[in-house]
């Protein structure tokens, strides 16, 4: 039987787990870019106790931030890699928090609303961290 990591939310048929990278781009010794990286993945409940090795479903989303989308209040780059396939998430709104919080909605409709409060918290506190970096480099 398989033990349960601490950033994982259980609910009536899945296990779902997620973490985050964060990476940085520099150009001539500045900070130009911050990416940061969710992995969510997810297993059947029955499959993560009564198997070594159970399936699991991955989601990748990237997070974009440059000096741009902080200065000039420009939308922060959304992708999502489901499967196989990539593609650019897509929201009429003009703020980047509203903007992530359309995201994580977005997310608890793919996965079945399994997605810890917590993700939507750090989704918005890694924005965060990111603007005020590069305004602390300005």
């Amino acid at each position: 039987m398989s033990k349960l990591p601490n950033n994982a939310k259980i609910s009536k048929s899945q296990v779902t787990q997620w973490e985050v990278v964060k990476n940085c781009e520099y150009a001539d010794n500045c900070l130009s870019k911050i990416m940061t990286l969710y992995v969510i993945k997810m297993a059947k409940l029955s499959d993560f106790y009564t198997s070594d090795e159970p399936k699991i479903n991955t989601i990748l989303i990237r997070v974009s931030m440059t000096s741009e989308n902080v200065f000039l209040n420009r939308a922060a780059t959304i992708e999502i890699v489901e499967d196989i396939f990539p593609y650019k998430f897509n929201s009429r709104k003009k703020n980047n928090i509203s903007r992530l919080e359309d995201l994580y909605s977005y997310l608890c409709s793919i996965v079945g609303n399994s997605l810890p409060k917590e993700m939507l918290e750090s989704l918005v506190r890694e924005y965060k961290d990111a603007v005020n970096l590069f305004k602390a480099i300005t």
